[in-house]
């Protein structure tokens, strides 16, 4: 039973990870480009108007992953008709939801730019790139809500190519409409959009090719049963999308001061590098979802103990391995967005502090996604929005107050630490109600046997 676990568990996890990795390349090739082509503040423009993008990718992502998680445990109880409602209904409410956040945020942009901190040149930059994308919210939307269907159906390495073929199209799009035709960020938008596009298209294709019978009136149409469990469901992992973005608005209010525009430009970078690094971890979560609610369905709970902690040591390991890697690279990585002199100099000891998180971020990715995986809503809620309503400003707050700058780049492993910390105990309280919970079961059977 182990070594075919261990298989499903690699045939879903390596494309998860992949695949998040690539969703967060998306931004790191536009900052890699901008920062090199354009400069420092265009590189502080895109961090700053980054969290309305966020917002878009966690609703989508949000309500993708809550149908999923629906979808596969529906296909654990054998029961297709469902399994197929509830994907029609996340496609339904997937366009909904592209529609309304176009309205929005296109009427609030303005006021957007000016609560997230942009002035100036920074303000007129992060207009043109964040106006575009804004207007094509659509193809985010559909690109980042559809591919869990398609992972959670088994289809894992359709869906990393189908991402891989985005990040493919954005880097050449990039060379060509920011370095040949300068463009500059309005360049990086649109090459954004289009590469968000591609994914969207493949997507949507192979979902319409292979399961022909949802695209219909009937097949779309929303069951509001379902809506329900999705939105409950979902709002874990859209917390878990989004609350990176709200760490970067606090984070570049305080960088602005206590270092002003050359400390957002360092803050740029290291949220590029925080960013893919969480995405990467959060593949791993990901990955075994569809696997622990397909096992939850079917009401299996020794395969998905084995799975779960399975998970976590991959979490660990690959926490490790790029913490090292980013230790060791420091310099480098501040030279390929295009710091020099000082401000590479500042990055590099700001990036030692930052992979001091990536241990504790892998812990509580798994945990959390183990929760909302077998529908403990309540936990994995708390776990995700604890931090940014508590860990995060508390450290954010006072660690400046004694160290500075530095303080600012130490907050967030000091928050993700209590959070691990906060993860461990209550996964630990609750695997302990459930194995008391199975004693007494068990005891009551055999007394009821006996008599």
């Amino acid at each position: 039973m182990k070594h075919q676990l261990s298989r499903k568990f690699y045939r879903y996890v390596l494309p998860s990870m992949i695949s998040m990795l690539l969703s967060g390349f998306y931004s790191m090739v536009d900052g890699v480009f901008v920062g090199n082509a354009v400069g420092s503040q265009a590189l502080a423009a895109i961090n700053l108007v980054y969290p309305v993008q966020a917002c878009m990718n966690a609703t989508a992502f949000g309500l993708g992953v809550g149908g999923a998680v629906l979808m596969s445990k529906y296909m654990g109880q054998e029961d297709d008709e469902q399994a197929r409602r509830a994907m029609g209904t996340t496609l339904s409410v997937l366009v909904i939801a592209a529609v309304l956040l176009t309205g929005f945020f296109w009427l609030t942009k303005d006021l957007c730019i000016q609560l997230l901190g942009a002035q100036g040149a920074i303000a007129e930059f992060a207009d043109q790139y964040i106006s575009v994308i804004i207007l094509c919210t659509i193809l985010p939307v559909l690109g980042n809500g559809v591919v869990p269907l398609i992972r959670n159906q088994g289809r894992t390495v359709a869906a990393t190519l189908f991402m891989s073929s985005g990040l493919i199209s954005n880097i050449v799009l990039d060379y060509v409409l920011i370095f040949r035709l300068g463009m500059g960020l309005r360049g990086a938008a649109i090459a954004t959009v289009i590469a968000q596009g591609v994914v969207a298209t493949l997507a949507l294709s192979y979902l319409f090719f292979n399961n022909r019978e949802v695209f219909s009136l009937e097949g779309l149409r929303i069951s509001p049963r379902h809506l329900k469990s999705m939105v409950r469901i979902a709002v874990s992992p859209f917390g878990q999308t989004l609350i990176p973005s709200i760490i970067i608005v606090l984070t570049n209010w305080q960088c602005i001061r206590y270092g002003g525009d050359d400390a957002l430009a360092v803050f740029s970078l290291l949220s590029y590098v925080l960013a893919s690094v969480q995405l990467l971890l959060q593949g791993v979560g990901d990955g075994i979802q569809p696997l622990l609610s397909f096992y939850y369905g079917a009401g299996q709970r020794q395969e998905i103990h084995y799975l779960f902690y399975k998970g976590v040591r991959s979490s660990i390991l690959i926490s490790l391995l790029t913490a090292i890697g980013v230790v060791m690279l420091r310099a480098q990585i501040a030279t390929l967005f295009g710091l020099e002199g000082a401000l590479a100099r500042e990055a590099q000891p700001a990036l030692v502090i930052t992979a001091c998180s990536f241990l504790m971020v892998g812990l509580s990715r798994c945990i959390s996604a183990y929760f909302y995986a077998v529908e403990n809503t309540r936990v994995s809620t708390l776990l995700v929005y604890i931090e940014p309503c508590l860990f995060f400003p508390v450290t954010l707050a006072i660690l400046p107050l004694a160290f500075k700058l530095n303080g600012v780049w130490m907050a967030y492993p000091a928050a993700q630490l209590g959070l691990a910390a906060l993860c461990i105990a209550l996964f630990i309280r609750v695997e302990h109600r459930q194995n008391r919970a199975e004693s007494s079961a068990v005891g009551s059977f055999a007394i009821n046997e006996r008599h």
